[in-house]
C-alpha cells in the first residue's frame, strides 16, 4: 500500500483498508493455486512446518525493524530448502530453478517495462489534465487492491498451504492480515511510498500494475513470487526513468540486501535443524 498512500490518494489508514481486504480475497479465492509449490519445497511434518515459520518470522522481525520489505516468501523457501537438504528429502530440482528463475527475472521486467511505461505513456501532453488526475486515481485504487490481492493468493497463498489449507488456517491467517495491517505496516508503507521518492499519479499506477501482472502470472504457473520484489523494483524502474528526479538509493540497497539475505539466512538455519 506504499504506492497509494506514497501518492496521496488515500490516507494510512484507508490504503490499509484496501490492502486487508485485498489480502483476504486473494488468500481465500486463488491461494489454493500454491498447493504443488508448498508440496515440493516442505516435508508434511508439523515438526519441519513449525521450524520454518519460526525461522522465517524472526528473518521477518529482523527486517521489520529495519523498516526493509522484506520477500516473506524467499525466507519460507530457504529454509524449507535447507530443511530438505539437512534431512535428505528428495528435492525438485526442476520446480527450485524456476522459482529462482522468477525471482532473479521478474525484478529485472518489473523495471524494464515501468521504465519505458513511464516514459512511453505518462509523458504526453494531455489537453484535459485534471479529467486524466481523476481517471488516475480511481485506477490507482482498483490497482492497488489488485496487487494486494495477487499478494494474498501467492505469499499467503503459499503459507497457508505450506500448513494445511483449512478452515482453522485461513481463519487464524484472516486475523493476522487485518492486525499486521493496521499495527504493523507503517513502516515498510513509509519506506516504499515517501523515503525512496515523491511518487506521482502515473508513477503509482505504473508501479502498481506492473507488479500484480507480473505475480498472477507466477500465480498461475503456481510458483511463489514476492510482491517485495516485483514493486519495489517497477517503484525503481519508473523512477530511473526521470532524468533529473532525486532517487534515494540506500532504501533500495537496503530492500535488495534482504532479498540475498532472507533465502541464504533461511537455508542456513533450516540446515542446522
Amino acid at each position: 500500500m506504499g504506492t497509494l498512500v506514497g501518492s496521496r490518494i488515500v490516507g494510512r489508514y484507508g490504503g490499509v483498508i484496501i490492502g486487508a481486504g485485498g489480502f483476504f480475497l486473494g488468500l481465500v479465492l486463488e491461494g489454493r493455486f500454491l498447493h504443488g509449490a508448498a508440496l515440493s519445497l516442505i516435508p508434511h511434518s508439523y515438526f519441519y512446518i513449525t521450524y520454518a515459520f519460526l525461522v522465517s518470522f524472526l528473518i521477518f522481525l529482523f527486517a521489520n525493524i529495519g523498516r526493509a520489505p522484506l520477500s516473506l516468501t524467499m525466507a519460507l523457501a530457504g529454509t524449507a530448502l535447507g530443511i530438505d537438504v539437512r534431512i535428505g528429502r528428495l528435492i525438485d530440482y526442476k520446480f527450485v530453478i524456476l522459482m529462482v528463475a522468477f525471482w532473479v527475472i521478474a525484478p529485472v521486467i518489473s523495471i524494464v517495462v515501468s521504465y519505458f511505461a513511464e516514459k512511453g505513456i505518462f509523458r504526453r501532453n494531455f489537453k484535459n489534465v485534471w479529467n486524466v488526475a481523476r481517471w488516475l486515481k480511481f485506477l490507482i485504487v482498483i490497482s492497488s487492491f489488485l496487487t494486494a490481492f495477487t499478494l494474498g493468493a501467492n505469499t499467503l497463498g503459499f503459507i497457508a498451504n505450506v500448513e494445511g489449507f483449512n478452515f482453522l488456517t485461513i481463519t487464524v491467517m484472516t486475523v493476522a492480515i487485518f492486525s499486521g495491517a493496521f499495527f504493523l505496516s507503517s513502516g515498510v508503507i513509509k519506506r516504499v511510498g515517501e523515503e525512496m521518492y515523491s511518487m506521482r499519479y502515473s508513477n503509482a499506477l505504473v508501479s502498481l500494475v506492473v507488479s500484480s501482472l507480473l505475480v498472477e502470472i507466477a500465480t498461475f504457473f503456481a510458483v511463489p513470487l514476492s510482491n517485495t520484489q516485483t514493486l519495489t523494483s517497477s517503484v525503481f524502474g519508473v523512477g530511473i526513468s526521470y532524468k533529473y528526479k532525486a532517487i534515494y538509493m540506500r532504501p533500495f540497497l537496503i530492500i535488495i540486501l534482504t532479498w540475498i539475505l532472507s533465502p541464504s539466512i533461511g537455508f542456513i538455519l533450516g540446515y542446522l535443524v
